[in-house]
């Protein structure tokens, strides 16, 4: 069953109009990507979500199988491994398939829904991380102790850093290319502004 046809369905059970925003809701995605997936066909998950949150039911062939991949949302900022990405628009989004025996078998994620792709802009975490690469990033994984590479926001602008803190509370902001990019620091004094969006697991540009 494809979204559109699930809309008209829900529709027709539940006596009222239903919009891409209830949708989002629904499925856990933005309202964007909703929009763009109207022609996909719904996985079997996907049509629970929508029951579930409907309290609906529909008629799906009990030989149906779930399938063997999950969509992944691809975020179009280009975060920078640089000088930062400031975004002045509503940003795009466009869906990409990974298997969920890779998901789960190889990255390790029980919660596939949290995974977000991004390309990297820029060539501070080189070699590790190279302009252009596409990253998966696990937006639940924010915890930067134990290392890691992460996507932040500093004043909103996106980065993609190393991240350390140091005894007194301070934070290093470090990159890979130390040569050319020295590392930097964030006072608990400063009035910056900083967000962990997400733990960067799989550089995808690089194999498995």
């Amino acid at each position: 069953m494809k979204l559109h046809q699930a809309i008209e369905e829900i529709t027709g059970l539940k006596k009222s109009k239903v919009s891409y925003t209830d949708i989002a809701q629904a499925l856990g995605v933005s309202r964007q990507y909703a929009n763009q997936i109207k022609e996909k066909e719904l996985t079997l998950e996907q049509l629970k979500q929508l029951e579930e949150y409907f309290d609906i039911k529909f008629n799906i062939p009990d030989e149906v199988e779930e399938a063997d991949f999950t969509i992944v949302e691809h975020i179009n900022i280009s975060p920078s491994c640089g000088h930062g990405t400031s975004v002045y628009h509503d940003v795009e989004v466009t869906p990409v398939k990974l298997g969920n025996d890779l998901i789960k078998n190889i990255f390790k994620i029980s919660t596939p829904k949290s995974l977000k792709t991004f390309q990297a802009s820029g060539d501070s975490m080189s070699p590790s991380i190279e302009d252009g690469d596409i990253l998966l990033v696990d937006t639940d994984r924010k915890d930067f102790h134990n290392g890691g590479i992460f996507l932040i926001t500093i004043n909103e602008d996106w980065f993609i850093k190393r991240l350390r803190q140091k005894i007194n509370g301070d934070l290093e902001i470090i990159s890979d290319n130390k040569e050319k990019y020295p590392t930097e620091t964030i006072r608990q004094s400063d009035e910056v502004t900083l967000d962990i969006k997400g733990r960067i697991i799989k550089n995808l540009s690089r194999g498995l």
